[in-house]
């Protein structure tokens, strides 16, 4: 029997790069590594290695992936394909014996012939060889063989020993793989998941498995095993979808593996090869420009506006961001399922995307929200409260009125229940995200996909998770953001719980075997910025990736985790999320408990390698340790607390760490997991000032401040009051004030929150700082010429006008006279300001201040259209007619009925004809006629529609016969009857037919039939007709009144008179009238509008009865002598008659002076006092002017004209277009009213009063204001 002894021959390869696994490349070339520990060669001397791990580019050479380059500051080039290392170990391959004949102990090959017995009969070329191997394979070459564990090397002289299975099991479609120890099974939709136990049963729903050996029952829900034993089923995850580089690696070696393990079956001594066909190019789904999900995956949108990939076509996203379901069925957030009629599955977890080359898909762009910021592509842009942007993660979402949350597009947000709503049913809202910076070109670069680094030196591939090991280093968790396991060796996938006990990875629907993590690999310095240690302070650091914690002595020691917890024993730490339970020793949280570990010590840190720190200042003369807190002592100083973060307790002398709350009863610190002894406080150290920056007292307005880490809060007088809390909550009462996060409770005096409650703190008083440490501070604008003080809020008042409310950012109430605190509600009903914790009393809003022009910026009204807008602060609404009214709040809802509007986020209920929100309705809002967009809006006629009208200061309304009939009250209420009308912000009483109010009651008003076009035109021509001296103001047909003067009827009459005052308020008791924007009172026939002002009146003299300037409005003082309108006859100390100028004015007795009507004369004082209130006003006294009639012209006299003169010192004013009066000034101004004249350098109001003719303007209000805002009586008609 022949013998044949063949020896393993090394080869040893001369100048050739040495693999770390003893590889080697050719000389010249790089060793590359990938991550399964594998290396390929670069035909690059120092190549650079690439992150794909196919490809490398020459030294100093950057490998840019996206767009498959390589590139430095002046080239760029294609990138290489790396080629396998060859191993320096290879044994030699056996040459094949020919068979020969049969010896008695020889094995029988299939054609007859013989080979010794521990050799193999191998087919080679043409016939059967001998390889000396028990077990072999042939060759490629036909004449040598290998092992059977080995294959044959490309030139068939060398055999490579086959490596070791994988850990993992691949699917059918090739690029999906499972765990080892698990089987792979089909989905419904042509995916792949993993049943956790190998060699299973995969059952016909496609949804679950048996263990080997068994039968699913579908129907049961259970599996049948061969011994008829009932077992659970198990529910599959999904399988992990391999890298692009893994496929390429896994495609290359089974090519090469089938290309030398080929079998001759030809016997002409051809050789046929098959090669692995190639497979089918699919195209990844493109979320947008820079991620993509696999072909037959669906992109779904993440929590924070990114994409992850659902592993099924045309997938159902979910609405927790983290699952999906398959096409057709129904997301079951509460269940964790996939609903369909049939019945119900479990829901898939979304995989996370990869990069995209920019040359395959679209560049999209983010959706701009202005030219500062934008959101996501596919999200939309969503104003904040603050006026600014926030980003709704869904694609043309609605936004939602409260200005936080948002619903789906075609859904309607229900604020009061927090759900989005359609016909089909309603679901939770989403959350707005953060907007973020847009660049000038719109979309930013996104970076080239790399490894994780775990610090400066070690890495994990792509796609995986750094874990530490017990000895404080890293190894890789092949899955992303797994859990890692606190046994220091095993992980889980995300959203699973390492069971240690069980040695397995546990979750709602079922548990899975955990995976055993893999080695580092070194990363170079260029890929990876350097990390640093953990600082603790300036001289001593630990470990990246572990934590400080302080020791008892005050110094420091190291934990041997991340983040971790520091247990209150000072030895021990938790891991981050887990809680020290000092007395069992353990780390505990929901899921269970754990060995706590010991730390570490820390280790001493160059100077340069930590920025140094500094202590914690508590103001600029004190400081307390770094890793400390400073906590106000009870004299208003410092102490510290050992802890960061604490919480200083309210006895001035303890504290607590931080998360726990301090039980002064107890002397403990408590939190739900148990109570631990308080700190106790140790003094503050002086520091220097180079160390640290000086802090700077709070300042409450450019006045006054109060000290460091206290609070300014208002007096009940509108000043200011220091309370010694920081951040704190300043009380209702004006006097206490509570801890930041904590409520008044007035009425017990006490500041309270959900874990109990304490004694308030009374306020300490400001001081005075120097105006050169505290930025000025400045009053708060409401429009362009009023504001508020610093600290208060502006409200609108029913006018339109403006109050301030005593309250920072406070709620303005509906009834527009009060307000209420930040974050309650008014009850207007009740008249208190409300909240969960209960209600107080309410604030009455103050007068604005007029503020001066450059410094606030003019504000304008709101656009309709072109042609037409409202008064600032109100809204445009749609009118009947396509037209447009003014509702007199900002951002209202305009109701369906076209005539009334409701407040911001309320709700008009057309049937009942309130505004309904979830805390009760209130009546809604009528729309006011909108504004001519042109220049000042004039005086003139309220269009009813397209041919009736009603006086200017009247208001339409709909008459018994449905034509328009008019109110003669300016935006007045229309009562239902048709026949009457009312003041506005007043209610119809069909019970007393009157107009009531919170504080007052009227008679109703009837409505008169309005005037045509036609009429209008004919009043116009009236007025025409009229000259320059007999302006007038038509009332009808037949009746007119002066120019500046306002018609209203006379109630006992039914008449036209004639009030004093140009666009004037007629008073619904048909005898009196008020300026515009004033309100009558009725009850004390007064004029109400902000405080009470009397202004100068200048004299006139008296006249006898047949002078020129007599008219029908003298006042006759007897049969010869008489006073001009608007004056009062007092007798003079002569005996005669003189002419006090103010109508119905009161005579003082010593027949020199007069004083307003309502006043009385205090002749020692020199003035004319009248008492409101508690509140004197004081106004000069008036002279009783003593002018007696003229006999004769003397040579000084003016002359007039028609045989009038006046006197040298007096001017000639016309009474008629053919007779003259004297005015008693030189070069004084004549009145249109040919009644009146005031002084050079003044002009002619209404009503016969003068005002400065310098920077006046009669038709701006707040020049009205000035002589209008303290004569609050009314004026007879």
């Amino acid at each position: 029997m022949l013998k044949v002894t063949l020896g393993l021959a090394l080869v040893t390869l001369v100048a050739c790069s040495q693999c770390p696994n003893n590889e080697v490349c050719e000389a010249g070339q790089t060793c590359c590594q990938d991550p399964t520990g594998e290396f390929s060669c670069c035909p690059f001397h120092h190549g650079e290695c690439c992150e794909d791990h196919l490809h490398c580019c020459p030294e100093d050479m950057l490998c840019s992936v996206m767009d498959s380059m390589c590139i430095n500051a002046t080239h760029t080039l294609l990138f290489v394909e790396r080629t396998p290392a060859k191993r320096t170990d290879l044994p030699k391959s056996f040459r094949m014996i020919p068979s020969l004949p049969a010896s008695e102990d020889d094995i029988t090959c299939p054609d007859g012939s013989f080979c010794p017995a521990e050799f193999s009969c191998l087919l080679m070329a043409s016939s059967y060889g001998c390889c000396p191997v028990a077990q072999g394979l042939v060759c490629s070459d036909g004449k040598h063989c290998c092992a059977k564990d080995h294959e044959c090397s490309a030139d068939s002289n060398s055999c490579v020993k086959l490596k070791e299975p994988a850990e993992a099991v691949l699917c059918g479609n090739g690029t999906s793989e499972c765990p080892v120890d698990t089987t792979c099974c089909g989905t419904e939709d042509g995916q792949w998941a993993c049943c956790p136990i190998p060699k299973a049963v995969c059952c016909d729903d496609k949804i679950h498995c048996c263990p080997e050996d068994s039968v699913c029952d579908v129907e049961g829900s259970k599996c049948m095993s061969s011994t008829n034993q009932e077992l659970p089923m198990w529910a599959k995850f999904p399988a992990r979808l391999r890298a692009e580089w893994e496929d390429h690696k896994f495609v290359e070696s089974r090519a090469k593996a089938e290309l030398t393990t080929t079998r001759q079956i030809t016997t002409a001594g051809k050789q046929m090869t098959t090669l692995p066909g190639a497979l089918p190019k699919t195209s990844d789904v493109p979320c947008n420009d820079t991620a993509a999900c696999p072909d037959e995956s669906t992109c779904c949108k993440t929590k924070e506006g990114g994409w992850d990939c659902c592993p099924l076509p045309e997938a159902v996203c979910c609405d927790d961001f983290i699952h999906c379901c398959p096409h057709g069925t129904t997301c079951n957030v509460a269940a964790g399922s996939c609903d369909e009629p049939s019945g119900s599955q479990p829901w898939f977890e979304k995989l996370p995307v990869k990069l995209i080359r920019s040359q395959n898909v679209a560049v999209t762009k983010d959706v701009p929200c202005d030219d500062t910021v934008a959101c996501p592509d596919g999200s939309t842009c969503c104003k904040t409260q603050e006026g600014g942007w926030a980003c709704c993660p869904l694609p043309e979402a609605v936004c939602c009125d409260d200005f936080i949350h948002c619903c789906p597009h075609g859904k309607t947000c229900n604020t009061a229940a927090g759900k989005c709503e359609d016909s089909s049913g309603s679901q939770p809202w989403f959350e707005k995200l953060p907007v973020k910076l847009i660049r000038s070109q719109n979309v930013a670069v996104t970076q080239v996909h790399s490894d994780v680094p775990c610090n400066d030196t070690a890495a994990c591939p792509d796609g995986s998770t750094c874990c530490k090991t017990k000895e404080g280093g890293w190894d890789c968790c092949p899955l992303p953001e797994a859990v890692c396991c606190d046994d220091f060796i095993h992980c889980c996938p995300h959203g699973t719980t390492c069971n240690v006990a069980a040695g397995s990875c546990d979750e709602p629907s079922g548990s899975q075997p955990w995976f055993e993590k893999l080695p580092v690999k070194l990363i170079r310095s260029q890929n990876v910025a350097v990390t640093k240690d953990v600082p603790c302070d300036d001289t001593v650091a630990c470990p990246d990736g572990s934590t400080c914690c302080k020791t008892q002595e005050g110094g420091w020691a190291c934990c041997p985790l991340p983040e971790a917890v520091c247990c209150d024993d000072f030895i021990h730490c938790c891991p981050h999320g887990k809680t020290c339970n000092t007395a069992a020793g353990k780390c505990e949280d929901s899921s269970g408990s754990q060995p706590w570990f010991e730390k570490l010590p820390v280790k001493l840190i160059r100077s340069q390698n930590v920025a140094v720190t500094q202590d914690v200042p508590c103001n600029d003369t004190a400081a307390c340790p770094d890793g400390s807190t400073c906590c106000k002592t009870k004299e208003g100083g410092w102490d510290c607390c050992p802890l960061p973060e604490a919480v200083c307790c309210d006895d001035f002398i303890h504290c607590c760490p931080h998360g726990t709350t301090c039980n002064v009863a107890a002397g403990s610190c408590d939190e739900p997991s148990g109570s631990q002894p308080w700190f106790e406080k140790l003094p503050v150290k002086l520091i220097r000032s180079q160390n640290v920056a000086v802090t700077k007292d709070v300042p409450c307005d450019d006045t006054v401040a109060c000290p460091d880490g206290s609070t300014c809060c208002k007096t009940q007088e509108g000043g200011w009051a220091c309370c010694p809390l920081p951040e704190a909550v300043c009380c209702d009462d004006f006097i206490h004030c509570c801890p930041h996060g904590k409520t008044c409770n007035t009425a017990a005096g006490k500041c309270e929150d959900s874990s109990g409650s304490q004694p308030w703190f009374e306020k300490l008083p400001v001081k005075l700082i120097r105006s050169q440490n505290v930025a000025v501070t400045q009053d708060v604008t409401c429009d362009s010429t009023k504001s508020c003080p610093d600290g208060s809020t502006c409200c609108k008042n029913k006018e339109g006008g403006w109050g301030c409310c005593p309250l920072p950012e406070a709620v303005c109430c509906d009834d527009f006279i009060h307000c209420c605190p930040h974050g309650k509600k008014c009850n207007t009903a009740a008249g208190k300001c409300e909240d969960s914790s209960g209600s107080q009393p309410w604030f009455e809003k103050l007068p604005v201040k007029l503020i001066r022009s450059q410094n606030v910026a003019v504000t304008q009204d709101v656009t309709c259209d072109s042609t037409k807008s409202c008064p600032d602060g109100s809204t445009c609404c749609k009118n009947k007619e396509g037209g447009w009214g003014c509702c007199p709040l900002p951002e209202a809802v305009c109701c369906d009925d076209f005539i009334h509007c409701c407040p911001h986020d309320t709700t008009c209920n057309v049937a009942a004809g309130s505004c309904d929100e979830p805390s009760g309705s209130q009546p809604w809002f009528e729309k006011l006629p909108a504004l001519p967009r042109a220049g000042q809006r004039s005086p003139g006629n309220v269009n009813c529609d397209s041919n009736h009208i009603c006086p200017d200061s009247s208001t339409c309304c709909k008459n018994t016969d449905g034509d328009w009939g008019c109110c003669p009250l300016p935006e007045a209420v229309c009562c239902k009857d048709h026949i009457h009308c009312c003041p506005h912000g007043t209610t119809c009483d069909f019970v007393t037919l009157t107009c009531t109010s919170n504080t007052t009651s009227v008679p109703m008003t009837d409505i008169n039939q309005p005037s045509t076009k036609e009429e209008q035109k004919q009043h116009r021509e009236v007025k025409d007709k009229v000259g320059k001296y007999n302006s007038r103001v038509p009332c009808d047909l037949q009746t007119s009144c002066p120019d500046y003067t306002t018609c209203c009827l006379i109630a006992k009459t039914n008449k036209w008179g004639c009030c004093p005052l140009p666009n004037a308020v007629c008073c619904t008791d048909g005898e009196h009238c008020c300026p515009a924007n004033y309100k009558c009172d009725v009850t004390r026939v007064s004029c109400i509008r902000g405080d009470v002002v009397i202004p100068w009146y200048n004299k006139m003299s008296a006249q006898s009865t047949p002078a020129p300037s007599l008219d029908l409005g003298a006042v006759e003082c007897d049969e010869q002598m008489s006073c001009s309108a608007d004056s009062t006859c007092c007798h003079l100390s002569t005996g005669e008659w003189g002419c006090c100028p103010l109508p119905e004015a009161v005579c003082c007795p010593d027949q020199e002076h007069c004083c307003p009507k309502g006043y009385r004369c205090d002749l020692r004082r020199r003035s004319c006092i009248k008492t409101s209130w508690l509140h004197v006003e004081k106004v000069p006294l008036a002279h009783i002017d003593d002018q007696k009639p003229q006999s004769s012209v003397t040579e000084n006299d003016i002359q007039c004209g028609g045989g009038h003169n006046c006197k040298d010192s007096e001017t000639c004013c016309p009474t008629s277009k053919t007779t003259w009066g004297c005015c008693p000034s030189p070069k004084a101004v004549c009145c249109d009213d040919m009644k009146h004249c005031c002084p050079a350098g003044y002009k002619c109001g209404a009503g016969g009063t003068c005002t400065s003719a310098v920077g006046f303007d009669w038709n701006n209000w707040d020049n009205w204001r000035v002589f209008f805002s303290k004569n609050n009586r009314a004026i007879t008609l």
